[in-house]
């Protein structure tokens, strides 16, 4: 069954990519400040998490716009969903920053009590 369906499938989506319209070049590098966001866990902090989902929700509508031949709108929507990722990104990493401070500020203080 499933040597039936792969071409199937595969088929579907060649048809289905061909009929849209291309992307604005700023699509890769907003999915890579995606990317990174995901990768230091910024779906663990709900601050980066909204900032995240706010990305992910802007690239869906840009890819809606570019389909319908806006890629300048589209364009412009991708800008805003790289920054709400990098903002995502920054955001995870601060949190991700106080924790190691004050895991590092406990071991001092333990240190200090066990002299």
């Amino acid at each position: 069954m499933n040597a039936i369906l792969r071409p199937l499938g595969l088929a579907a989506c060649v048809a289905a990519c061909s009929s849209r319209e291309p992307l604005p070049p700023n699509y890769a590098p907003t999915q890579a400040a995606i990317s990174a966001a995901d990768a230091v866990g910024a779906r663990h902090d709900p601050r980066a998490a909204l900032h995240l989902k706010m990305a992910r929700d802007q690239v869906v509508q840009a890819q809606g716009l570019a389909n319908k031949g806006d890629g300048r709108e589209a364009s412009l929507v991708l800008d805003r969903a790289r920054v709400d990722a990098e903002l995502a990104l920054m955001v995870a990493r601060e949190a991700q920053a106080k924790r190691e401070a004050e895991q590092a500020r406990s071991e001092v203080q333990s240190l200090s009590r066990g002299n």
